[in-house]
């Protein structure tokens, strides 16, 4: 039961997370309308999460829907750590943004894909 909990919690947190940073990314970067961020950020954040809780459950996945899964995960991770992370540390910082999205996230999306495939590797042998 705990262990179905705590997949249930990290499920919850990588959706959570994906949503924010992909939400954010493109409020930052691009024109889109409201509408439209929201939902590319929910589609993602949805596919993510729904690959995450089948490998979570023992299920194998392929090599691009792990390496694309290990991209977003990490590259949201390193994101909302990098953004957050500063802000935590130091209080009058303001080049937090500017950490998460150009330094922080693409670190995160190069140690995704290589872990993502790594993992892919793995299953199939």
């Amino acid at each position: 039961m705990v262990r179905i909990l705590l997949k249930i919690a990290t499920v919850l947190i990588v959706f959570l997370i994906v949503l924010f940073s992909i939400k954010t990314i493109f409020s930052i970067t691009t024109g889109f309308e409201e509408w439209m961020n929201t939902a590319v950020s929910l589609s993602f954040a949805a596919l993510v999460s729904g690959y995450l809780w089948q490998w979570l459950f023992g299920r194998k996945i392929g090599m691009a829907v792990a390496v694309v899964s290990g991209i977003l995960i990490l590259g949201s991770f390193g994101f909302v750590f990098g953004f957050f992370g500063l802000m935590f540390v130091m209080r009058d910082v303001q080049q937090a943004t500017a950490i998460g999205i150009l330094i922080a996230s693409p670190l995160g999306m190069l140690l995704g894909g290589v872990s993502g495939y790594i993992l892919a590797s793995r299953q199939n042998s």
